[in-house]
């Protein structure tokens, strides 16, 4: 069984994640920093799960489906960069929201990550996998 949630708006400048470079910039300043856009990203994420996925509970591993939709113009970014924040954020969340009891490698099994650009509003499209 697969279930979907889109993440869909321009939370970080115009685009809907900062990339792991954004976060480590951000501890350097300060550790407190870096939790800080942590909890913030994963509030966004969050609010898509609750609204999305309702009161979804997963009883067996997962694979997730990530596809993000870049904008277009401006500042290309390192593919890895924005997967790397993005998926813990997003998986710390799915464990937050009580979807799945656990974010180790027991209950994710796999990611998979694609890429596009796109001149409309960004969005992250995750697809759970049920196993």
């Amino acid at each position: 069984m697969e279930h979907k949630f889109v993440i869909r708006g321009r939370f970080y400048g115009d685009k809907t994640f900062p990339s792991l470079n954004d976060y480590l910039h951000e501890c350097g300043k300060n550790p407190k920093n870096g939790g800080k856009m942590k909890r913030d990203y994963m509030m966004v994420a969050s609010n898509a799960i609750r609204l999305q996925l309702r009161r979804l509970k997963v009883n067996r591993p997962i694979i997730l489906h990530y596809r993000f939709y870049e904008p277009r113009k401006g500042q290309r970014r390192d593919f890895m960069n924005i997967f790397s924040l993005a998926d813990k954020v997003i998986q710390d969340a799915l464990q937050q929201c009580k979807v799945i009891p656990d974010d180790g490698p027991d209950w994710v099994k796999n990611t998979t990550h694609e890429f596009y650009y796109t001149d409309k509003e960004p969005w992250v499209e995750v697809v759970i996998e049920e196993l």
